[in-house]
């Protein structure tokens, strides 16, 4: 008897607790896994994620489907890349906005400073004909603990701005983040210090390591353009084989996922070894977090330019 009276008591309390107005899990949806494990780190119990873009999708050509609309209705936020990476956006928020408010998009890429894209801007590989531009700038800023770090703060911001009851866990989650980091930021330099400065040539089939570069002082020479679907232009591809050349290339990097027919003609041609893949959209079902995928291209880097 006295356990049922007790299960009662339970079931009373729980519902008084409900009613007084336990705050539910804040809604967010994101559009790239590590934009989703963000939210996770930070928000914790305190926030439900949603991951829209799967392993293996395609950053450049995400078409949002029916399920993945209903997957994102109720979401108060969506996280974005940024950086002009998907062009969908505006009509994803019309999508899954409901009548109880219009879901507002985050673009994280804006408080991550602008990287000139290789392909665009050739700022570190001279005599490379930089008319073929594919964009400006680098979007793919994920490559780096700074700024994941940079992402993570403006993270904890708006949470803490949406749910400031929940503001000091979210502070907490962050220094710790920041500490993992900052220890994987640490490991990396130790790593790849041993590669000459004039073995710090990082080829690639697409401009997507600029970031990367800048942090830790490497030169990116993208093969073709900024997405996998570009093709390049013959005279500034003409040009860049003599860049290989004259600069004694040590590797050439093909992109996990993008198809390496013609960077393996380019290294048998010119008799330079081909690298293990670098996960450059950071999509791999192999490396699903962000330390996992930056370790794995930081241990990729230092076998290819180390030897």
């Amino acid at each position: 008897m006295k356990s049922f009276l007790s299960i009662v008591v339970l079931f009373l309390v729980t519902g008084i607790l409900m009613e007084a107005g336990a705050v539910p899990p804040l809604q967010v949806a994101a559009l790239h896994p590590f934009l989703g494990e963000m939210a996770e780190k930070i928000g914790g119990e305190h926030v439900k994620v949603v991951n829209l873009l799967k392993a293996n999708g395609n950053l450049h050509a995400f078409e949002p489907t029916p399920d993945v609309i209903a997957q994102a209705a109720g979401a108060k936020f969506i996280l974005a890349s940024g950086k002009n990476m998907e062009p969908y956006l505006s009509g994803l928020a019309d999508s899954v906005s409901s009548p109880r408010g219009k879901v507002v998009i985050i673009d994280m890429g804006a408080y991550i400073p602008d990287v000139p894209s290789a392909d665009g801007e050739h700022t570190h590989a001279e005599g490379v004909d930089d008319h073929h531009s594919h964009g400006s700038v680098d979007p793919h800023w994920w490559h780096t603990p700074s700024n994941i770090k940079r992402a993570a703060r403006a993270l904890c911001s708006l949470f803490s701005r949406e749910d400031p009851d929940n503001a000091g866990a979210y502070k907490a989650a962050l220094e710790q983040w920041n500490k993992e980091l900052d220890t994987l930021d640490a490991w990396a330099r130790v790593e790849l210090a041993d590669i000459p400065d004039t073995q710090r040539l990082l080829v690639t089939g697409h401009s997507a390591m600029g970031h990367f570069c800048k942090e830790y002082c490497f030169t990116e020479l993208p093969i073709q353009g900024i997405s996998r679907e570009d093709e390049g232009n013959p005279a500034r591809f003409g040009k860049i084989l003599q860049e290989l050349r004259n600069r004694h290339a040590k590797a050439i990097f093909p992109e996990y996922g993008s198809n390496p027919k013609s960077l393996i003609n380019i290294a048998q041609s010119l008799n330079i070894p081909l690298a293990q893949p670098l996960i450059t959209d950071g999509l791999s079902p192999e490396t699903p977090t962000f330390e996992d995928m930056f370790r794995k291209n930081v241990s990729t880097i230092k076998q290819a330019l180390s030897r």
